[in-house]
């Protein structure tokens, strides 16, 4: 039986992306026999690619104005929150291609917005509609695409995003660990694969990879020590690489930093297109 262990990037493009992306993806999935989503990958989902969909969402919503919510996009790519900038933009681009490309009369926006409505303020709405509707139906599919929903994380709880005054909040984005991370004592079990994974990454030059390198040195130098929630946000695509079964495919689309750390324990790791008939 074939088996795969998703990663964040592919619920991602399963959820929130459309048109040629979302089909190869879900056609990958449907490869496999069987198919394994841990609810780690949830809380990344929530807490980066979701987060950053509210973010626009939001964003729109103070606003009021399509043109104004560009300049403060534009304001943020100049800031370090590069990634929550092109997810951003991401989520108006599935936005305008969910809404209608035709473009409605004066008297259809009257009608509709009253006597004040303008292009700008009807952009804004419907793009704001269409982020918010794609938000709340990815988050109610997410244990649908996948086969099943593995290791289980008692300190985070997922609870559905809502809306207070009009804006998408997400909380709790983090977890509540009772002293330390749950994942903590099938961490220390695994020492040596986390050397492992330590030695095919310590010379990367990758801000994230140096963070992951330091967190596994940390962890099995001084296994005694508590795990904090920061550390398996660190630790990132080794929990996937570690925990993956080795029987499975990892799918993501991430191959560049998956690669390293799957080949250091003899690991297979794929993305979608490498599936396309």
């Amino acid at each position: 039986m074939s088996k795969a262990f998703i990663d964040t990037t592919i619920i991602t493009d399963a959820l929130l992306k459309s048109g040629e992306i979302r089909k190869a993806t879900i056609e990958a999935i449907k490869k496999f026999n069987e198919t394994q989503l841990p609810v780690f990958a949830i809380k990344e989902f929530k807490v980066g690619p979701l987060k950053n969909f509210a973010w626009m969402h939001n964003t729109l919503v103070m606003c009021g104005s399509y043109e104004k919510a560009l300049d403060a996009l534009h304001r943020m790519s100049r800031s370090p929150r590069r990634y929550t900038t092109s997810t951003a933009i991401e989520a108006l681009r599935e936005a305008e291609g969910s809404i209608s490309s035709q473009t409605p009369t004066l008297g259809a926006l009257v009608a509709k917005y009253g006597e004040n409505a303008s292009q700008d303020r009807v952009r804004c709405d419907e793009l704001r509609l269409a982020i918010k509707v794609a938000i709340f139906k990815a988050w109610r599919k997410r244990r649908d695409i996948t086969t099943d929903i593995v290791l289980p994380l008692p300190c985070y709880r997922e609870i559905s995003p809502y809306e207070k005054r009009g804006l998408i909040e997400l909380d709790p984005k983090k977890c509540n660990p009772n002293g330390e991370c749950s994942l903590a004592p099938q961490l220390r079990r695994r020492i040596e694969e986390l050397k492992k994974m330590r030695d095919a990454i310590k010379d990367s030059g990758k801000l994230e990879n140096q963070r992951r390198s330091q967190t596994l040195r940390q962890i099995y130098r001084k296994p005694k020590q508590p795990i904090p929630e920061k550390a398996c946000l660190y630790l990132g695509d080794a929990l996937f690489v570690l925990f993956a079964p080795d029987d499975s495919t990892i799918l993501t689309t991430n191959i560049a930093d998956f690669q390293p750390l799957a080949d250091s324990l003899g690991k297979k790791v794929n993305r979608p297109e490498d599936f396309s008939d």
